[in-house]
């Protein structure tokens, strides 16, 4: 099969790993695949696995971002990919509209995966469009359902995702000296014990939700120190009014905006409790749940969207009814206190995601339902 990753660019987040991911299985099983979108930091990664990139900014909301449907459409024509998989909706659209340009006999199927709780609106209806619609959790499904009554029922699958064991093993530890390096270029972490809420800051991933707990925590505990492990977009103040915030409570010195980093997984197995508090929307998956508890690092999260079906599996003693923030302290003192066995754990495999979305391009091609 010749498979297109379509998506908004190569930077690091939920929805580019999933399409890198993607491109790296599928050529490994013998696939073409080529990614189209605008190039970034994982893209050197996805160009070592031997997939075609096309560095086309398909997800650059301007006027002149309409001038490459034609040329796409001219690309599909030409190269008669079997399937044209859309991980976002500005590129799903410039997608589906050169593919209306492609002959019938040679338009490729239409495949489109719901990463997110997309606002209701025609220009997100285009992400329910697909001749299949990937789901990467059931509560994303039921949301896809309730929000899109012209999706099919059977025509929305889900498809987890997923975590290498390889890449997140068991009670792994950094190399040594990484610890010495990181507190060397921020010293106010030596000796604290780490308190971790990772991903882009963004205002509904749960940062001031964490300041709160973070101050109660550090009203008796001198030695917790919070982190906030991702970069801000370009241009946005959040991070600024979260230094502000946490100033004015007293925890300038006891917060650290590391920004983006490639040793995430480092910065989990170093951390003595790892926090999700994604709310409105809640997770739409949950990748760094994932990703901490495969380490064996004790997460907390609120119990809703994907995360609660990560917690279910591999934790259920750090899921915490939303926005109970009494329940959230209490759970965070006990794990400090004494912290739990998170066992080791065969769910949400990396090879299971990516063979289930095998079967879902193969179901696109045979004609019937995954």
């Amino acid at each position: 099969m010749h498979i297109v990753q379509a998506l908004v660019s190569l930077n690091i987040g939920g929805s580019e790993l999933v399409a890198t991911e993607l491109s790296e299985f599928l050529t490994g099983q013998g696939h073409r695949v080529t990614v189209i979108a605008a190039d970034g930091p994982i893209g050197e990664r996805v160009r070592a696995c031997g997939a075609e990139h096309l560095d086309w900014p398909i997800g650059r909301k301007r006027l002149s971002t309409l001038r490459l449907i034609k040329p796409l459409a001219g690309w599909f024509q030409r190269e008669q990919p079997d399937i044209v998989h859309v991980h976002s909706r500005l590129p799903a659209w410039i997608c589906w509209r050169a593919l209306r340009r492609v002959e019938s006999a040679v338009r490729p199927s239409f495949l489109t995966t719901m990463h997110g709780h997309y606002s209701v609106s025609a220009y997100s209806s285009i992400m329910a469009r697909g001749r299949r619609t990937i789901a990467v959790s059931e509560h994303i499904r039921r949301y896809t359902l309730a929000n899109y009554p012209a999706a099919a029922d059977e025509d929305i699958v889900t498809v987890h995702g997923g975590a290498s064991r390889e890449a997140f093993p068991y009670a792994y530890r950094p190399a040594p000296g990484w610890r010495s390096g990181v507190e060397a270029e921020f010293p106010e972490l030596a000796g604290k014990r780490w308190l971790m809420l990772p991903g882009r800051v963004t205002r509904w991933k749960g940062h001031v939700d964490f300041l709160h707990l973070l101050s109660a925590l550090a009203s008796d505990l001198p030695d917790v120190h919070g982190l906030f492990v991702g970069g801000c977009r370009a241009g946005s103040r959040y991070e600024a009014e979260l230094q502000t915030l946490a100033a004015k409570m007293g925890l300038g010195d006891r917060l650290t905006f590391t920004g983006d980093r490639l040793d995430i997984r480092d910065w989990m197995a170093e951390s003595d409790i790892v926090f999700n508090l994604s709310n409105d929307p809640p997770e739409a998956f949950g990748r760094t749940v994932l990703e901490s508890l495969c380490l064996g690092r004790p997460m907390i999260a609120w119990n809703h969207g994907g995360a609660a079906e990560i917690m279910a599996e591999m934790f259920p003693a750090g899921a915490v009814t939303p926005l109970d923030f009494l329940a959230l302290e209490s759970r965070a003192r006990a794990i400090l206190d004494q912290a739990p066995l998170v066992e080791e754990s065969d769910a949400f495999t990396l090879e299971e995601s990516m063979n289930k979305h095998l079967d879902v391009y193969r179901s696109l091609m045979e004609g019937r339902q995954p």
